[in-house]
């Protein structure tokens, strides 16, 4: 697959009709291929969430998979060294309204799927600045593979989810001035959720994502956390960065009730209960996260689509369960 592909087209005025065709039939062909290609690249992406985005009205669930499918594009691209000024040049490109992209017929899933994504930043007025706050977080995180403090795990976190979901409050509809940072929050909330449960799979790839200053603190070695060690200290370590985790969780959740539609809130409500859920399956595991995939289980599921109903219900006045962020 070649990630971030161009082509010789505009993709402004992806026509290919078939020798004289309807143009404007040509187009919402084009933009039906998009919208499936996105569709299959954000299934992969979002993996057991996409049946969250599924709930969306039409437009916005279209949307949302662009928006996740040319995040995913953009990973990819720049895990290739040499790719920075390409990836920036594609993103320059949409936002110009100049891509070019090969006639519709000839499109890769990639580029039916960069064409989405011009059509949502347009329809949506997502900022290009969040895009490529996105692309220089993605760089950073390929530059970086420890962090010191806190404060450098919480950049990085707001960088790659708080850019991503920023994007998509704009897609969900953001009805409040300060939407846009409970967005952030949630966004980085998700990116320090997955950092928890997958510390084996980032430790393959030579990644230490706890704060250094944190392992001191606690007295807990990098050969301990190479080792799988689970002890006392491990435990306490855990439960500070969960601690934080779910900090940023209760901050996104006061912003649900600012998103514009019932099913907007819903969607968002979900992923949100269920993947804080995750922590909680952490603890029940002894923050063992080093034998295995943490998973929820058949009750976590239950009680967190009661939540999630009850949190896309809420009103502004309303305060947040306690119990909702906490074991």
């Amino acid at each position: 697959m070649s990630p971030m592909p161009g082509g010789s087209s505009s993709g402004n005025e992806p026509i290919d009709s078939g020798g004289g065709g309807d143009v404007s039939q040509a187009r919402r062909d084009a933009q039906q291929r998009a919208s499936a290609a996105a569709g299959q690249l954000c299934r992969k992406a979002a993996g057991g969430y996409f049946h969250a985005i599924a709930i969306l009205p039409g437009v916005r669930r279209d949307a949302v998979c662009a928006v996740l499918a040319l995040c995913g594009m953009v990973r990819e691209a720049l895990a290739a060294p040499g790719r920075e000024a390409m990836v920036r040049d594609r993103i320059e490109a949409i936002y110009a309204g100049a891509l070019q992209l090969p006639l519709v017929t000839f499109r890769s899933p990639q580029q039916h799927a960069l064409h989405a994504f011009e059509l949502a930043a347009r329809r949506f007025e997502i900022p290009k600045r969040d895009v490529l706050d996105f692309a220089d977080a993605c760089e950073a995180d390929l530059r970086t593979a420890r962090h010191a403090t806190w404060a450098s795990l919480e950049r990085h976190c707001r960088g790659i989810g708080g850019s991503v979901a920023r994007m998509l409050g704009c897609v969900l509809g953001m009805a409040h001035s300060d939407a846009a940072e409970h967005a952030a929050a949630m966004g980085a909330a998700m990116r320090l959720t997955n950092i928890l449960h997958q510390l084996r799979a980032d430790l393959s790839r030579g990644r230490i994502y706890l704060p250094l200053e944190d392992l001191a603190r606690f007295g807990y070695t990098q050969r301990q956390l190479h080792n799988g060690v689970v002890n006392d200290r491990f435990r306490e370590l855990m439960r500070i960065q969960i601690e934080r985790a779910r900090l940023l969780y209760r901050q996104a959740a006061e912003g649900i009730c600012w998103l514009a539609g019932d099913r907007s809130r819903l969607a968002v409500s979900i992923v949100a209960v269920m993947h804080a859920g995750i922590l909680e399956a952490v603890e029940r595991a002894g923050y063992d996260v080093f034998k295995g995939q943490v998973r929820l289980d058949l009750s976590q599921l239950a009680m967190g689509l009661g939540r999630a109903l009850r949190l896309a219900r809420r009103t502004p006045d309303e305060p947040i369960p306690h119990r909702y962020f906490n074991p």
